[in-house]
């Protein structure tokens, strides 16, 4: 008699949180049908369900909405949350040059300080100085490999300056 969906033909959809609000509405219904006083005096136990009275129906109906509500407002908080992300990275992709160029200072700035920095003649003299001679050329200038350590301290720099000095 009863028209419903079988229990194994329902797809797991739910969440903790609903599974909770169901649990939560079952037990307000079972507290209120077997909390209330005893309708002409005898207790029904295995009875038939007690009938609510118009407060009781109204008052669950409120709980009902409250919660429902409540379910809403958490959903939208989550998919404004996504949206946010989404714009945030929307944002990023369309901001012209300039913009840019105004979010990522920081790294330029470290970038440049660094070539500048590494390009001087007092580092050049640094690798010059080394009694082996294995940075510099037969001419007198600096290598490959001093090329290639040069660019391994300023990609370490650049790592620990940007990660840790705040700007």
């Amino acid at each position: 008699m009863s028209q419903g969906t079988p229990i194994n033909k329902l797809g797991n959809t739910m969440n903790d949180e609903d599974s909770r609000l169901v649990d939560s509405i079952l037990n307000d219904l079972n507290n209120d049908q077997g909390g209330g006083p005893p309708q002409g005096g005898h207790p029904q136990h295995g009875g038939p369900p007690q009938q609510l009275t118009p407060e009781q129906h109204k008052m669950m109906l409120e709980q009902r909405q409250q919660q429902m509500m409540h379910q809403q407002m958490m959903m939208q908080q989550q998919q404004q949350a996504m949206m946010q992300r989404n714009n945030n990275t929307v944002n990023t992709e369309n901001l012209s040059i300039i913009d840019k160029i105004q979010e990522g200072w920081k790294s330029i700035l470290i970038v440049f300080v660094l070539f500048v920095v590494l390009n001087t003649s007092f580092v050049d003299d640094v690798f010059k100085t080394n009694n082996l001679n294995i940075f510099i050329d037969e001419n007198g200038s600096l290598n490959i490999q001093a090329t290639i350590i040069k660019a391994l301290i300023a990609s370490s720099l650049y790592f620990f300056i940007d990660m840790f000095v705040p700007v």
